[in-house]
């Protein structure tokens, strides 16, 4: 029987979410402070160009990893709204919230909260890719069922 497409499998979801998952770490490698930092005059625009589109690369990594996660939970059983909106809540909350912040207080110490806020929404959602992509599908489960049927 194949799947609607609108479910995905544990081996598809693996090979979606390492791909994607491996786009968002390249784009993290790059010094983006230390560029912005020491470029002047009319190469700040181009750095600006730059970082705009490497943003709207990572917000699109970040909506194919929430359809990825949102098939695999419709696949699961679970409901489909729950691991993209906890995805997209912890990745793009934090920024916008310290940015607003920032704007708001001009309080420049809270950048240094950063670097932790960051790592709690990356393990956040690591683990919610481990809980999407442990678990098995529908179809997984009703195979089970029919082989302990078969030995009952």
């Amino acid at each position: 029987m194949k799947k609607p497409r609108k479910w995905l499998d544990r081996p598809s979801f693996w090979k979606w979410a390492i791909l994607l998952v491996l786009g968002l770490v390249v784009l993290v490698i790059p010094d983006v402070n230390g560029v912005v930092r020491s470029v002047g005059g009319k190469d700040r625009d181009i750095v600006a160009i730059v970082l705009i589109a490497m943003a709207l690369v990572r917000l699109v990594l970040m909506v194919l990893l929430a359809i990825a996660l949102a098939r695999r939970f419709r696949d699961i059983g679970w409901p489909a709204w729950i691991g993209p909106t906890i995805l997209l809540v912890t990745q793009l909350g934090p920024p916008f919230f310290l940015t607003g912040y920032l704007f708001a207080t001009y309080d420049s110490d809270i950048l240094e909260w950063r670097p932790m806020v960051s790592w709690i929404s990356d393990c956040v959602s690591l683990v919610l890719l481990i809980v999407a992509g442990s678990m098995p599908g529908k179809a997984a489960r009703a195979q089970n069922i029919e082989v302990a049927h078969v030995f009952e």
